[in-house]
């Protein structure tokens, strides 16, 4: 029975090699994009403390020909290291409704009686009388007002982990399309001698779905994206050179990353064995995408984590650049600058 499982894995594999990368990606409707850095603006100083502003400009893609419902993004921004707290932030709370006016409401109450006596009778064949009353009464009660459209959160936002980060809830309306690019603002409380920094950028776009017979309700997933993102003053050159270079990094890793993916894709007979190996594995592989992510992120060390090092030379050194770069952009407030402005405005 083992070896007849074995050939018709084999079977299929030959038959379609890349079904398991396709799975994975079929339901990928989304695609975003965000730069790789951002100049922040001092708007204040004083007290040691500076408050700069930060724009993010992120843009979404529906690679779907049909018209696909997505009911809303879900973006969370975190500033890494927790060097700075959120002052303000924008898009803010806005709700809206479907309904462009008030809802006219008509009630009308009518109340109608009607009271009537008839008498009919004879006396012997040649004398007869009718008598008869009638008594009616109709009442009618109209009133008319309008009531308040109801409402729903068309866009929601707010602090999260204690001030530190925020996020932004955006629904789809008939006055939001949730395609295109979108502009977040952040304003950041940082010490004044403050040169760089990095956030962490995750989003999510989601819609709703109900079972048969609507009896339960289930969210699906149509994209999702992680970024980081190099922030620094606006007039600290060097910084934006540090920033850049780091972008650099992150393009030739992507690239390195994604020629690696596609190698694996042939049909030759290590690859379908190798496949046929992790299918029949139970701890699920983790893939070359979310190693990339798990790099930018800071949370695998290029030199120790085992994924990295099973990896061609040319990846690992594109992770090691990348790694260096992520570094140096961040060690770079250790190295205040007399360049900056650091005067308080009183």
């Amino acid at each position: 029975m083992q070896f007849r499982i074995f050939f018709m894995l084999i079977a299929v594999l030959i038959i379609c090699p890349n079904a398991g990368i396709f799975a994975a990606d079929k339901h990928t409707v989304v695609h975003f994009d965000l730069p790789s850095s951002a100049a922040a603006t001092v708007v204040e100083s004083a007290a040691g403390r500076a408050s700069l502003k930060v724009e993010l400009k992120l843009s979404s893609m529906v690679s779907s020909p049909e018209a696909t419902r997505i009911d809303q993004w879900l973006v969370r921004c975190q500033p890494r290291g927790q060097f700075a707290s959120i002052i303000d932030y924008s898009p803010r709370t806005e709700t809206g409704s479907d309904i462009a006016s008030h809802i006219q409401v008509k009630q009308s109450k009518e109340k109608q009686q009607s009271l009537g006596v008839g008498v009919n009778g004879s006396y012997f064949s040649s004398l007869s009388g009718n008598a008869g009353l009638d008594y009616s009464k109709k009442k009618i009660d109209s009133r008319q007002f309008e009531r308040l459209a109801p409402i729903h959160a068309v866009t929601a936002s707010g602090t999260i982990n204690r001030g530190t980060g925020v996020y932004f809830k955006l629904r789809w309306t008939a006055e939001q399309i949730l395609e295109g690019q979108k502009t977040f603002q952040l304003v950041l409380d940082v010490p004044v001698t403050w040169r760089t920094g990095l956030i962490d950028i995750s989003v999510v776009a989601q819609s709703e779905h109900r079972s048969f017979a609507n009896w339960e309700q289930t969210t699906k997933t149509l994209g999702a994206a992680n970024f980081v993102i190099a922030i620094y003053r606006e007039e600290d050159m060097h910084a934006r050179e540090i920033a850049r270079r780091m972008a650099s990094a992150e393009h030739e890793l992507r690239h390195k990353i994604e020629k690696e993916t596609a190698a694996k894709s042939n049909n030759s007979l290590s690859t379908l064995l190798r496949h046929m190996a992790m299918k029949m594995e139970t701890e699920k592989p983790r893939t070359n995408t979310n190693l990339l992510e798990r790099l930018m992120l800071n949370q695998a060390d290029p030199h120790l984590d085992n994924d990295i090092r099973k990896l061609p030379m040319a990846c690992r050194l594109a992770a090691l650049n990348y790694s260096d770069a992520q570094n140096s952009f961040a060690r770079l407030n250790d190295q205040p600058t007399k360049k900056l402005n650091v005067t308080s405005n009183q």
